[in-house]
C-alpha cells in the first residue's frame, strides 16, 4: 500500500497543473486567432461536469475526478488544485464509485484514447464518446467580421462510436454485422445463428452489449 502511494504522488508531481480555466486557441477569422476559455461556449465538455468520487485501480486513494470529452482527459482535485491524470500506466483504469462506471485507457490504432468500459469479460465493449466545438452561424445581413455578443461556440456531443476488443486484443468499430464477422472468422456459423435469433441495432447499447455476453459465453 505504501508503495502504491509512493506511485501516486511520484505521478501527481509530474502531472502539469490546470489553470483557473481551461484555455484552448482556435481561429475565429481568417486573420485572427483568440483564446476562448470553456466558460465563453455554451455547453459542457465533460460526461459529468461535476467532480465525481474516482480512483485508478492501481492505487488506494480516492480523488474527485470527471472525464473531458473533448480534450480526452481525465481530470482530478487534490489539494485545491485541479490536475490533469497520467495518460499511461499505471492509470489505465479509472473506476467512479458512485456511478460504478469504468474509464479505460486502450490504444487503438497506435492512439491511447479514453473509452468506457461498457461489457467486459474476455472480450469487450468500449464506447468512445467525444465532443467537438461549433462555430455560431453568423447572418448574411451583417458584415462577416461582426458576431453578436450573445453568439457563442457551443460544445457539441458527437455520436458515440463502439468498439469490440477479443481476448486476442484485437479491436474494431462495431457499425455492421460484417465488423463482427471479420473480427470473429473461426465463430461464422454460431454467429450467424445468433443474428438470426436477435435483432442487433449497432448504434444501440443495449444491443451491443448483448452481442458481447454471447461472445463471453
Amino acid at each position: 500500500m505504501k508503495n502504491l502511494t509512493t506511485i501516486l504522488l511520484c505521478a501527481l508531481s509530474s502531472i502539469s497543473v490546470y489553470s483557473q480555466e481551461t484555455s484552448y486557441q482556435m481561429t475565429t477569422t481568417s486573420t485572427k486567432e483568440e483564446f476562448l476559455k470553456y466558460s465563453e461556449i455554451n455547453g459542457s465538455p465533460y460526461l459529468d461536469a461535476d467532480f465525481k468520487l474516482a480512483k485508478a485501480t492501481c492505487c488506494n486513494e480516492t480523488l474527485p475526478m470527471r472525464y473531458n470529452t473533448y480534450a480526452d482527459e481525465i481530470e482530478y482535485k487534490k489539494d485545491g488544485m485541479v490536475y490533469i491524470l497520467q495518460k499511461g500506466l499505471p492509470y489505465s483504469k479509472i473506476q467512479f464509485s458512485d456511478s460504478k462506471q469504468t474509464i479505460v485507457l486502450e490504444t487503438v490504432n497506435n492512439t491511447p484514447e479514453y473509452f468506457i468500459l461498457s461489457a467486459d469479460g474476455k472480450n469487450q465493449l468500449l464506447k468512445k464518446v467525444s465532443s467537438k466545438i461549433q462555430k455560431p452561424l453568423q447572418t448574411t445581413k451583417k458584415p462577416a467580421s461582426f458576431v453578436e455578443k450573445d453568439d457563442k461556440s457551443s460544445f457539441i456531443k458527437n455520436d458515440p462510436v463502439y468498439y469490440i476488443k477479443t481476448e486476442k486484443n484485437l479491436y474494431k468499430a462495431i457499425k455492421s454485422k460484417k465488423d463482427v464477422l471479420d473480427l470473429y472468422p473461426d465463430k461464422v456459423n454460431e454467429l450467424d445463428k445468433f443474428f438470426d435469433i436477435n435483432r442487433i441495432k449497432f448504434n444501440k447499447e443495449e444491443s451491443l452489449v448483448k452481442l458481447v455476453s454471447f461472445l463471453n459465453q
